[in-house]
């Protein structure tokens, strides 16, 4: 009897032990380590790995804090040189999280992840001085990732900070340089952010459903150069199902998008210094496509509606090109090579087109159509020309080619089937 008791009481503490099958590893080698781990539930498992070198140049205080409460989480951390600091708070099921700071002598790292939710995924590697990182997600099987590094020694550190509260989300940040800036906010369902920045100075920022309904919106954003702005805001109103791709090369230059609806897309292409670019969609299946390459240009998209398209693509100086769409199917497209020239398209009806084509100096176009089926064409080469083009009806065509210098013309429109052609050379 004494015998199965005996029994009974060692198969009891054996099966608690083996349900609760919590798991931690820590190994700290040097001066000053710090390492505290709390778990609560079941099967969570956690390993830091510290390594405190005892040379004079670095290793020294690095801390590490792991706190899981619920069941099945997953944390590590390694960290190596100088004051580091990592911390993963999860609370729920199946979150794991990986942290990785610093090579070499690498100081004053910091790293944070708290995950509360279920299925989620958190990954952080940070090489080098100074650098911060954070994400915060709360949710469903969200995935977020980030990768920083100042290249060189003795440098001011990177940002990033990823904020996810839905299901199916997914982030990238990658940095290279110091003191750029990245940061992601994405809730509902299934939204993919991807942020890529090399240089100094960078900042770039994705909202996603912060703040409204939709999901499945895609945001891209690249960056090389030195204090460039990148923003697109997929957050504000009801979103589902747009694409947004930001491409930066150079300094200075600032690119912003808001989206509203579904199935919009825009595409934003900078090269040079100083570039602005602007777009501004509402509605169904919208694309605007901007492409400058120069210095101080400036484009502005603006498209309320459904199926509308503008193309602006500038080469050169200080051009400038405005084009706003309010309706369904209108086409819009202008072309600027060299410098300071201006133009502006303003399209309201239905299957409108414009083309403005300025090869020069100092050109400027104006087109305004309000109706349905109307057609402009402006070209324009030299300097010095103006051209405005005035379309209300149906079915009118407008042409405007000028050759030289010093040419104005100005075509107005109203009615049905109105054709008018000039041309003008010197």
């Amino acid at each position: 009897m004494k015998k199965l008791l005996l029994s009974l009481m060692f198969v009891g503490a054996t099966g608690f032990a083996f349900a609760q099958m919590n798991t931690s590893n820590v190994s700290a080698t040097g001066v000053s380590n710090l390492a505290a781990v709390s778990q609560t539930g079941y099967n969570n498992s956690s390993t830091v790995v510290q390594d405190g070198d005892m040379d004079p140049l670095g290793g020294i205080a690095n801390e590490a804090y792991v706190t899981q409460v619920g069941d099945d989480n997953s944390a590590d951390v390694g960290q190596f040189g100088n004051t580091n600091v990592a911390q993963a708070e999860q609370m729920g099921t199946y979150n794991s999280s990986t942290q990785l700071q610093g090579l070499g002598w690498a100081e004053d790292n910091y790293a944070m992840v708290s995950q509360d939710g279920d299925f989620n995924m958190a990954t952080q590697e940070q090489l080098y001085d100074n650098n911060e990182a954070y994400i915060y997600q709360t949710g469903l099987a969200n995935v977020a990732e980030q990768y920083q590094s100042s290249l060189v020694d003795d440098m001011p550190g990177n940002y990033a900070i990823a904020t996810q509260y839905g299901i199916f989300n997914a982030s990238l940040q990658m940095q290279a340089g110091s003191e750029n800036v990245a940061s992601v906010s994405q809730g509902e369902i299934g939204n993919s952010a991807t942020q890529l920045q090399a240089g100094n100075g960078n900042w770039a920022t994705i909202y996603q459903n912060d703040i409204s309904l939709g999901g499945f919106n895609t945001a891209l954003q690249v960056q090389v150069g030195e204090e460039n702005v990148a923003v697109i805001d997929q957050g504000l109103f009801y979103s589902l199902n747009n694409i947004a791709a930001q491409d930066q090369l150079g300094d200075r230059n600032y690119a912003y998008v808001v989206q509203e609806g579904e199935d919009n897309l825009s595409v934003q292409t900078q090269v040079g210094e100083d570039n602005y670019s602007s777009t501004n969609q509402s509605g169904l299946e919208n694309l605007a496509v901007t492409d400058q390459l120069g210095a101080e240009n400036v484009a502005t998209t603006t498209q309320w509606g459904d199926l509308n398209t503008s193309m602006i693509e500038q080469l050169g100086f200080a051009n400038e090109a405005y084009v706003a769409q309010l309706g369904l199917a209108n086409y819009s497209e202008v072309s600027q090579v060299f410098d300071y020239n201006y133009a502006e398209v303003f399209q309201s009806g239905l299957l409108n087109f414009s083309s403005v084509d300025q090869f020069g100096f100092v050109n400027y176009a104006a087109t305004t159509q309000d109706g349905i089926f109307n057609a402009s064409l402006v070209e324009q080469t030299g300097e010095w020309n103006f051209a405005t083009t005035d379309q209300l009806g149906f079915l009118n065509y407008a042409e405007t080619v000028q050759f030289g210098e010093l040419h104005m013309s100005n075509i107005t429109q109203t009615g049905i089937g109105n054709v008018s052609i000039v041309n003008q050379s010197n």
